[in-house]
């Protein structure tokens, strides 16, 4: 499931689900404080850490997957999460070539009858739909941890002896989504729900009732949009009032 354009609708978290919704009225699905709970006491050893991580992180199963010791700072309980939800974009040549493309454009359009440049227009869409995009390098976010769960990583990581290079997680996307949807098939959570990416919209939403300002959880999610960010903070159940209330004037 991508990122995409939620609405939330009036209600309490804590004493409520709060129904997350697309634009187009498909329902996000996400999950709870209480339903992690339920779920990691079905869970042990491996599969119990890789679950909590990704409750208190919101990464991707794929970034979570590629997490090493390395990448953990357990004196400042923080974690480097490699974002990989990044477009591919066009090498220099491409971007130098779209931009010539622009230009033929424009000048058709005051010389409609030119087949010179129509000629070059037409090579040059060629000559760029030839073209690979490129992934974009490697880039990091890094985000705080709460001192008990950077424990528990800490504890996991020595008594598997874990170089630091070494992958937390050694195990395939498919694994990984067994593991969730077998805990969460215990912990009575319904079918649609059983999914790695739940953590991540749950995580969101419980980082933003907890009062997350938007460019920090822009920065914890790894989001390349802030609208994306936005998008969990622009409908919250609070009246804006407090707002106001809050206020010296």
């Amino acid at each position: 499931m991508t990122d995409e354009t939620i609405e939330i609708l009036p209600a309490i978290y804590n004493e409520m689900p709060v129904v997350l919704k697309t634009r187009d009225g498909r329902e996000i699905k996400y999950i709870r404080p209480d339903e992690v709970r339920n779920m990691l006491s079905f869970l042990e050893g491996r599969d119990k850490v890789f679950v909590d991580l990704l409750w208190n992180t919101g990464a991707r199963v794929s970034e979570a997957l590629m997490v090493t010791p390395g990448r953990i700072d357990f004196e400042r309980s923080t974690i480097t999460i490699t974002t990989l939800k990044k477009r591919k974009t066009l090498p220099p040549k491409g971007k130098a070539l779209r931009n010539e493309i622009r230009g033929l454009e424009l000048a058709l359009e005051h010389d409609a009858g030119s087949k010179i440049i129509q000629r070059k227009l037409d090579q040059a869409r060629e000559m760029l739909s030839q073209i690979k995009k490129e992934p974009p390098p490697p880039s990091y976010r890094t985000m705080p941890l709460q001192p008990e769960f950077a424990g528990k990583l800490a504890a996991y990581c020595m008594e598997m002896s874990l170089g630091a290079r070494e992958e937390i997680f050694p195990v395939s996307r498919i694994r990984a989504y067994q593991i969730v949807q077998s805990a969460a098939e215990k912990a009575g959570i319904e079918k649609p729900r059983r999914h790695p990416h739940v953590f991540r919209h749950g995580f969101a939403v419980n980082a933003v009732t907890s009062g997350v300002p938007p460019l920090v959880l822009r920065n914890w999610m790894g989001h390349a949009d802030i609208h994306s960010t936005l998008i969990y903070t622009e409908a919250l159940a609070e009246d804006t009032k407090t707002y106001l209330d809050r206020m010296k004037f």
